[in-house]
C-alpha cells in the first residue's frame, strides 16, 4: 500500500481511476476501524458532485479542477445517516454505554428535530439547525475523523482553518461515477462494525436511504387469519380486516417472516406500534406457529425465544413496559 502522503502530494490530474480505485481499496482493507465515523465520512463525501437543489450547494465552492466543501456540507449528512440509527432503528454504536457524540448531540437537539420522521437533507441546511451542524462539527468530525481519514484514503486536503477541505475534481468525478458501488462497499464496511456489538439482525437494511417494507402474499396470509378464526391476534375480536402485524416490532427485525406475522385489528397495531408485546402474546405465538406451514428452514421456537429477548435488551428497553392490549 501507499504511504499516507503519496495520493496527496502528486499532481491531482495525474492520478489515474485505477490509482482512485487503490486507494479506495486501501481504506476497505484497513484495520484501523474504531467506530463507523470514517466510512459514515466518506459516505458523506459521495454526495459532492450529486446532490439535489437546495441540498447544500451554498457549501461546495468549484475553483478550476477542485472542490473547496464547508463541513457544514458534511455535518449535514452525518444527521440524516446517523439520525435513523439511533431514533428508528435504536443501534449501538459503542460496546460500552457512553453514546457517541454524534448520538449525544441529536439527544440534545431532539426536539428540534424530533424523533419521528427523518429530516431531509435540505431540512437540515435551514438555519435553526446552523448551531446543532456546529456540534457535530467541532465535537464530531474534526475531533474523530477528519485527519484521522487521510492516514486510511488520502483523497482530501483540510483547509488551514479546518472549517473545510480541498478535494480534485477528477476524484469527485470518480465517487459520482462509482457511486453505488462505494455506498454499498461503506455500507458493508459499517454493517460489519455494528453487527460486533449489536444483537439486531439485518443491520445492513438500517443502513439504506429507503427502507420498504414488504408483505405476506394475500393467500399465505389469509390462510392465517383463517387459522385465527378471523379474529384479532390480541384482543380476539372478530373481523374482516387485518394488518399484517409483526409480533417482535419491524425496526428490531427489519424482516417479514411468517414466524412472526400475526392479524391484528386497527386499534392493536396503531396502539402496539414498535412495542414489544408482553411474554403471553410470545408463548401465544409459539403455539400458533406449531400449525403454520412452510417455516424458514432456521426457524426454531428457541431462535424466536432469543429473538424476543434480544429485542427487549436492545430495543424495547428492559426499563419500559411490555405493551398488552388489557383484556
Amino acid at each position: 500500500s501507499k504511504r499516507a502522503g503519496d495520493f496527496q502530494e502528486r499532481p491531482s490530474c495525474d492520478a489515474s481511476f485505477r490509482e482512485l480505485t487503490s486507494e479506495f481499496n486501501r481504506f476497505f482493507k484497513s484495520k484501523n476501524l474504531a467506530s463507523t465515523y470514517k466510512p459514515t465520512f466518506l459516505k458523506c463525501l459521495l454526495d459532492i458532485g450529486d446532490y439535489e437543489n437546495g441540498e447544500g450547494s451554498q457549501w461546495v465552492n468549484q475553483k478550476q479542477n477542485q472542490y473547496e466543501v464547508d463541513l457544514n456540507f458534511v455535518a449535514v449528512r452525518f444527521i440524516r445517516y446517523y439520525w435513523p440509527l439511533k431514533f428508528i432503528f435504536k443501534i449501538k454504536q459503542e460496546a460500552t454505554r457512553t453514546p457517541i457524540a454524534v448520538y449525544r448531540i441529536l439527544d440534545e437537539f431532539s426536539e428540534l428535530i424530533g424523533k419521528k420522521t427523518p429530516p431531509s437533507k435540505k431540512l437540515l441546511c435551514h438555519d435553526k439547525f446552523a448551531e446543532m451542524r456546529l456540534k457535530i462539527i467541532r465535537e464530531g468530525i474534526k475531533p474523530q475523523v477528519l485527519k484521522r481519514l487521510l492516514n486510511d484514503c488520502n483523497i482530501y486536503s483540510i483547509t488551514g482553518g479546518s472549517n473545510s477541505i480541498i478535494i480534485p475534481k477528477e476524484i469527485v468525478d470518480f465517487m459520482k461515477e462509482n457511486k453505488d458501488t462505494l455506498v454499498s462497499a461503506l455500507n458493508h464496511t459499517i454493517a460489519v462494525y455494528l453487527e460486533r456489538i449489536n444483537l439486531s439482525p439485518n443491520i445492513a437494511t438500517c443502513l439504506k436511504e429507503i427502507t420498504p417494507r414488504i408483505t405476506l402474499s394475500k393467500s399465505i396470509f389469509e390462510k392465517m387469519i383463517k387459522m385465527g378464526n378471523s379474529c384479532c391476534f390480541y384482543c380476539g375480536k372478530e373481523g374482516k380486516k387485518f394488518a399484517q402485524e409483526h409480533v417482535v416490532p419491524w425496526n428490531f427485525v427489519r424482516d417479514t417472516q411468517n414466524y412472526n406475522i400475526v392479524p391484528a385489528c386497527t386499534p392493536c397495531n396503531s396502539s402496539k406500534h414498535d412495542s414489544l408485546p408482553a411474554k403471553k402474546y410470545l408463548d401465544k405465538l409459539l403455539e400458533r406457529n406449531e400449525s403454520v406451514e412452510s417455516l424458514p428452514a432456521g426457524y426454531s421456537p428457541e431462535m424466536m425465544k432469543n429473538l424476543y429477548e434480544n429485542c427487549r435488551i436492545e430495543y424495547h428497553g428492559m426499563e419500559q413496559e411490555l405493551w398488552d392490549d388489557g383484556i
